[in-house]
C-alpha cells in the first residue's frame, strides 16, 4: 500500500467514523428527552401494536421497520440477550443516522459539492436532526424515509434510474410520504435526462409509480381498515390547519429544525443544478401543503427529507459559487494592479 491509498483509507475511516459519533449524538438527543423509560414503554407498546396489526392509520400501514425491529429482537433473543428490545431500538437509530450521513455524503459529491462543504451540510443535517425531537419516540420509519429519498436522489443524478423500482418498494413498505420518489424519477428524465436515457428513465419511473400504488393499497388490504389516529384530537383539514398555524411552538420548531438554511437556498434558486430543481418542483411545495393540513408540523422530523435532500445541498451550491466567484474578482484585480 503506498502512502496515497494509505492517507484514503485514514480519511475514509476517519470521515466514518465522524459519522458515528455523529449518530450518537442526533440519537441521544431523542433519548435524553424521552428517557429510557419510554422506550421500555410507549416506544414498545407501539411496536408491538404494528406487529399485532392494530396501531392505527396510519401507524399500521408502516411495517417495514417494525419487522426490521422485531426481526433483530428475535435475533438477539436466539442468542440469549435479555430484553434486548431497548438495545435494538437504540443501535437501529445509530445505523440509521449513521446511513443517513454517508449517504448525504455521497449525493451531496455527486451535486459537484466539494468535500469541505459537504462536511459541512452533513454537520448542519445533524443539527437539524437533533432538533427534530419534538414529541416523538425514536421514528425509525421518518428516519428511513430519509434514507430512501436520499438514496433516489443519488441514484437519479448517478443516472442510474433502475434503482428506483426497488427503492420504491421498500420505502412505500416503509411510509406512505414516499409516493414522490418516482416522480422525481419521471420528471428528471424528461427534463434532464439525455435523449437517449429519456424514454427508457420515464418508463422505469410509471412502474415505480405502479409498485407505490400497489404496495400502497396492497397494505390496507392485507391489514384492513384501521381506527384514524388524530393528533390531539384534530382532523385532517381545517381544524389541523388551525392547530398548526396558530401555535407558536410550531413556528419554534422549525426554526430550530430548519433555521435559516431554506431560505439561504432559495436565494440561491439560479444557481442550482437541473437536478436539484426538479427535486424541488416534485418534492417542496406538496409536501408542505401536506404536512400543513395533514399532520402536526411541530414534529419537525416530518421536515428532514426537503432539508435533506433539497435546502441543505441548494444552500451549499450557493455559498460555493458565491466563493468561489468572490475570488474570481480578487484574482481579476490583483492581476489588473499588475
Amino acid at each position: 500500500m503506498n502512502g496515497r491509498s494509505a492517507f484514503y483509507y485514514l480519511s475514509s475511516l476517519l470521515v466514518g467514523l465522524i459519522f458515528f459519533l455523529l449518530a450518537i449524538f442526533t440519537t441521544d438527543s431523542y433519548i435524553l428527552v424521552r428517557g429510557l423509560g419510554y422506550l421500555d414503554t410507549y416506544q414498545l407498546e407501539r411496536h408491538i401494536n404494528i406487529i399485532e396489526g392494530k396501531a392505527g392509520n396510519p401507524w399500521q400501514y408502516r411495517v417495514l421497520s417494525a419487522y426490521i425491529v422485531e426481526g433483530l429482537i428475535k435475533l438477539l433473543q436466539a442468542l440469549g440477550v435479555p430484553s434486548p428490545h431497548v438495545l435494538v431500538f437504540i443501535g437501529l437509530r445509530y445505523i440509521q443516522d449513521s446511513t443517513i450521513f454517508f449517504v448525504a455524503y455521497l449525493y451531496y459529491q455527486k451535486s459537484g459539492i466539494s468535500f469541505y462543504s459537504s462536511m459541512i451540510g452533513i454537520m448542519i443535517l445533524a443539527w437539524s436532526m437533533s432538533y427534530s425531537h419534538y414529541d416523538s419516540d425514536l421514528q425509525f420509519n421518518t428516519f428511513f424515509d430519509v434514507i430512501f429519498y436520499l438514496l433516489a436522489g443519488l441514484s437519479i443524478i448517478s443516472q442510474k434510474p433502475l434503482f428506483i423500482p426497488p427503492i420504491t418498494f421498500f420505502a412505500a413498505l416503509n411510509r406512505e410520504t414516499s409516493g414522490f420518489i418516482p416522480f422525481m424519477c419521471i420528471f428528471a428524465a424528461l427534463f434532464v435526462y439525455p435523449k437517449k436515457l429519456r424514454a427508457r428513465s420515464v418508463i422505469i419511473g410509471i412502474i415505480s409509480v405502479f409498485i407505490y400504488t400497489l404496495t400502497f393499497f396492497s397494505l390496507r388490504i392485507a391489514y384492513g381498515e384501521q381506527f384514524l389516529i388524530t393528533p390531539y384530537g384534530n382532523y385532517p383539514g381545517l381544524p389541523i390547519l388551525r392547530y398548526n398555524v396558530f401555535r407558536a411552538i410550531t413556528w419554534w420548531q422549525l426554526l430550530a429544525t430548519l433555521g435559516v438554511i431554506p431560505f439561504i437556498s432559495l436565494l440561491g434558486y439560479s444557481k442550482w443544478n437541473a437536478y436539484l430543481r426538479v427535486f424541488f418542483w416534485v418534492v417542496v411545495p406538496i409536501w408542505f401543503v401536506i404536512h400543513l393540513v395533514a399532520a402536526v408540523m411541530a414534529e419537525t422530523r416530518l421536515f428532514l427529507v426537503p432539508q435533506a435532500l433539497v435546502f441543505i445541498p441548494g444552500s451549499l451550491i450557493l455559498i460555493q459559487q458565491s466563493h468561489s466567484e468572490y475570488f474570481s474578482v480578487i484574482r481579476r484585480s490583483s492581476a489588473d494592479l499588475d
